[in-house]
Parts: C-alpha cells; structure tokens; sequence
C-alpha cells in the first residue's frame, strides 16, 4: 500500500500564511464597516438645532472692577537701568514709584524712576526711566505695563464675544432659550477685551462661544449651564 507524504510546512511558512489570512480578513472587515456606514440614516445638523437648539456656550456677567494697564517699551541700558518714551495721554497717568509690570501682571519687575516733563524733539514723546530689580542684558528690549487707573464695576467681555458689522458692535444674548442679537456700546478696548458701557446688564447671559451662524429667535441648547449660572437656573 503506498503512503502519501506528509506535508510538513516550515514555521517561516506558517508565519507568513497567518500574515495573509490577517490581511484578507480586515479587508473584508473593512468592507462591512463601510457598507454600515453607508446604511446609517445621515443626520442633517440643521435639523437637530431646529429640534434641540443650536449648542452653545453661555456666561452670567457680572459687575467687577477692572485694573487698566498702560503698556511701552524701554530698552535696558545699565545694569538694572531701562529708557523708554510714552505718549502725553500715558504720561499723565504715570507717577514715580509707582511698579511696573512684565506680560504677567500678578508680580512687579521695576519700578518706575522718573517721567520727563519736556517732549523729546525726535520722538515726539515723554522720555521714561525705570529700574529693574535684576540686571538686565544692556541693549535688551522689554515691553513693560503700568496700572493706571481701575474702572469700577465695570462690565467686560472678550473680543471674540463681539460681532462687528455695520460700524458698530453687537453681542448675542441667551434671552430665555433664545439668541438675541444686541447692539453694545464700548468705553475701552485692548487687545484681551473691552468696557461694556451699554447694553448689557449685571446678570445677563451673554453667548460666549457657538454664536457662528445664528439668527435672531434660534433656539438654543445651552450646554454648559449647569457649570456656569450660579442661580442654578440651568435648562
């Protein structure tokens, strides 16, 4: 009686066998994931937000004084000893003595020496000096703040919150579970945020991010309620 011969495969061959059986079994994986996603019924946002309300993010302002801060820049020429130049306006707000402050404002850095009182021909500015209180590269520029003034009680929102158009500034408001659209009035602004000086009231619910694309009466989903309203009148 003849005996067939037993196939023996190496175990390189096995290796290289299971690698393909791998390879056809995610294709057709693949393929049955794409056929599902095709199958599935498409969901126009549109109209979720005509259903639930388009989602957005909504903060309570509220009164709070607000620190002002003049900024220039001095360039270091001794040791510890910086020279700028500031405007008129900023002149007269500064005072000597007075600390000076870097980007971060919660710690002083210098402290103001002197303001000229005779305008520099050549730049048409006030002349300033300042001391560091650590030495400083001589040549080295800085950008420095000085508080100012404090506007009190003031209402302060974001850039990214206003909608200019027209020549004029609007926020979007959260007016009972709908965008409303309102023009503001702006006592300052720099490049953080402005004074609200009308407009807008202490307990407002002001749209801070989500107001792309809305229109007066969407409704809206506020998703970040519950976190924010301290008067736990969250929908």
């Amino acid at each position: 009686m003849d005996v067939k011969p037993v196939r023996r495969y190496s175990r390189k061959k096995k290796i290289y066998l299971g690698i393909i059986l791998v390879c056809f079994a995610s294709v057709f994986i693949r393929i049955g994931l794409v056929q599902y996603d095709r199958s599935r019924e498409i969901i126009s946002y549109y109209s979720e937000w005509q259903k639930s309300g388009k989602p957005v993010e909504v903060r309570v302002i509220e009164a709070a004084d607000v620190p002002v801060y003049d900024q220039f820049t001095v360039r270091a020429v001794d040791g510890r000893i910086a020279r700028g130049f500031v405007t008129g306006e900023v002149k007269e707000a500064l005072r000597a003595g007075q600390e000076i402050y870097g980007e971060d404002k919660s710690i002083p850095l210098a402290v103001l020496k002197s303001v000229g009182k005779d305008l520099n021909m050549d730049t048409g500015m006030f002349p300033v000096e300042i001391e560091f209180e650590k030495p400083r590269e001589p040549g080295g520029v800085f950008v420095v703040f000085a508080h100012t003034v404090t506007i009190n009680k003031a209402l302060v929102v974001p850039n990214e919150v206003l909608d200019i158009s027209s020549g004029g500034y609007f926020i979007w408001k959260d007016d009972a579970g709908f965008a409303k659209k309102y023009k503001v009035g702006i006592g300052s602004r720099n490049g953080y945020g402005a004074v609200v000086t009308e407009g807008l009231r202490p307990g407002d619910r002001v749209i801070f991010s989500g107001q792309s694309m809305l229109e007066d009466n969407d409704r809206l989903l506020v998703v970040n309620a519950a976190a924010i309203d301290k008067a736990g009148k969250a929908r």
